[in-house]
């Protein structure tokens, strides 16, 4: 049982640590759902190269950040447009319900048989393979560096420039985690271990740290539940996510008792 689990929890670790991270800055920047439109945009640009029949990995690959590309270009456009009336949200909405209507009906139109469909929600985290998390972790360090280097432009700016790179960015982490785990997955790691203890520690660099333990504990139980209850591990993954999250407010509304629930 462990050696079936080990890859798996090594590829949910290596997710856990850049998706943590980028979310305490998704949260900040108050783009919460950034990240499940990229990836719905990711997952319709794979659903687009097995359509045009692309086998190679590589390209398949480029096929699914180009269209993240393409919602990165659109987003930093469009977005800024609606930054005064708040509804920055509201669009970025939009852009997961058309790719996600997109996929639908790419699936049904074309005669996809149902588990591109069910990849596409919850990938294949079982199954990973070794020469995936090499190219993720290749990426990742890539990714991590270029953040380091322009943490405070690429971050915190606000201009177009900046919020194009930024999503470009991401959108090539999320076309990587997308396969591996699937798009519910990917937006759990995201705001999930974050949510889970922003109540109790203020402190970004903290949120990130206590993030990344209960983003990989969370990632044990629910892989080893996904044995035992027999239910795919992405989607055992994120109900253990989800729990973390909801025992976190109960402590926190217990904790501080009905002063927590007035302010």
């Amino acid at each position: 049982m462990i050696s079936l689990l080990l890859l798996p929890l090594i590829a949910c670790a290596v997710l856990v640590f850049i998706h943590v991270y980028f979310g305490a800055f998704v949260l900040k920047r108050g783009i919460l759902f950034i990240d499940l439109a990229l990836a719905q945009w990711a997952a319709l640009g794979y659903l687009v190269g097995h359509f045009l029949d692309i086998q190679n990995p590589y390209q398949l690959f480029l096929v699914g950040f180009g269209f993240t590309v393409i919602a990165a270009f659109i987003l930093s456009v469009v977005k800024p447009l609606f930054k005064e009336s708040n509804l920055q949200e509201a669009v970025i909405g939009v852009m997961y319900i058309f790719a996600a209507s997109g996929a639908t009906a790419l699936i049904s139109s074309t005669g996809m048989e149902g588990h591109n469909f069910k990849s596409m929600l919850s990938g294949h985290l079982l199954f990973v393979q070794t020469q995936d998390l090499i190219l993720a972790i290749s990426l990742y360090s890539v990714i991590g560096i270029i953040l380091f280097i322009f943490n405070t432009k690429l971050l915190n700016g606000r201009s177009k420039l900046s919020d194009f790179a930024f999503y470009a960015l991401f959108g090539c982490v999320v076309t990587s985690s997308v396969k591996m785990v699937g798009i519910l997955l990917v937006f759990s790691f995201l705001v999930l271990p974050i949510l889970s203890i922003i109540l109790f520690v203020k402190s970004m660099k903290k949120q990130i740290i206590l993030g990344w333990g209960v983003g990989i504990l969370g990632s044990i139980i629910g892989l080893g539940l996904s044995l035992i209850l027999d239910i795919p591990p992405s989607l055992s993954i994120v109900l253990v996510l989800c729990c973390n999250f909801g025992i976190g407010v109960l402590s926190y509304v217990l904790f501080n008792g009905t002063k927590a629930l007035k302010t």
